[in-house]
């Protein structure tokens, strides 16, 4: 009986489809960015309190110290987690669909909803904290940080806080984690679970006050309705940073 083979040389060329990266490699990137940011804050604080301790008259004040601690720990977390995400999904970073990034350019009505989301966010927000919180007071680590250091160092903080951290909360959540969801659960459910998970993992910033975190769900919302309705992370990404750019308005608010 005559048998067909496929020729080696052929057999060589022909390559499996790519992998796309699994729900518990999605989860640790996510543990490894909020890891990394309690990592280089130890690192960077400790190394800003034996400058202070032997060179007192030349460093700055505690708070203006904790604002470049801040800035350095937070630069050097998304720049890793950049580079981890993109090594591993870089095929995927320009697809539009279900199991993609999302790095298309955006419809320019989904820009416009993306600036008028995130300018809602923080309002309807704040009216659901306020209702849940009721007395109570809500703070964020970061915010009572920069409310007693120096209004430059307010101001350097600004790109880090509006910028840096809005973009690479983005391509983990409406990113990596929503494309891993829609492709098992489809868009309504990835929709809610991402939102859900980016609210809680924000908890120890928030010194866990659990009447703060419905904010954060609705902001994952919206954004996540974004990226997939417009097929392109660039929106939420313009949402996310619209809201935390009103929510530094605060920072200079008794200046």
């Amino acid at each position: 009986m005559a048998h067909d083979y496929l020729p080696l040389s052929s057999a060589a060329s022909v390559e499996a489809p790519p992998r796309t990266p699994g729900v518990i490699e999605t989860i640790l990137c996510i543990a490894a960015y909020f890891g990394l940011q309690i990592g280089f804050g130890g690192l960077f604080g400790g190394i800003s309190m034996q400058l202070a301790r032997y060179f007192p008259d030349r460093v700055p004040e505690a708070p203006d110290r904790l604002i470049v601690v801040v800035i350095l720990t937070l630069a050097c977390s998304a720049g890793l987690i950049f580079w981890l995400l993109l090594r591993r999904w870089g095929r995927y970073a320009t697809d539009a669909g279900p199991a993609g990034l999302g790095f298309t350019p955006p419809d320019g009505r989904f820009v416009a909803m993306g600036t008028a989301l995130g300018i809602a966010a923080p309002i309807l927000g704040g009216l659901l904290t306020q209702f849940l919180a009721g007395d109570r007071e809500v703070t964020q680590a970061v915010s009572d940080i920069a409310d007693k250091a120096h209004v430059g160092m307010r101001v350097a903080l600004l790109p880090v806080a509006v910028l840096a951290g809005p973009a690479v909360e983005e391509l983990l959540f409406r990113g990596a984690l929503l494309s891993i969801l829609r492709t098992r659960l489809g868009d309504g459910w990835a929709i809610l679970l991402s939102a859900l998970v980016f609210g809680m993992v924000h908890l120890p910033d928030l010194d866990w006050l659990w009447y703060a975190v419905p904010n954060l769900v609705l902001v994952g919302l919206f954004c996540a309705w974004l990226r997939v309705r417009s097929g392109s992370l660039w929106p939420a990404f313009i949402a996310h940073a619209a809201n935390n750019a009103l929510a530094t308005i605060a920072w200079f608010s008794a200046t």
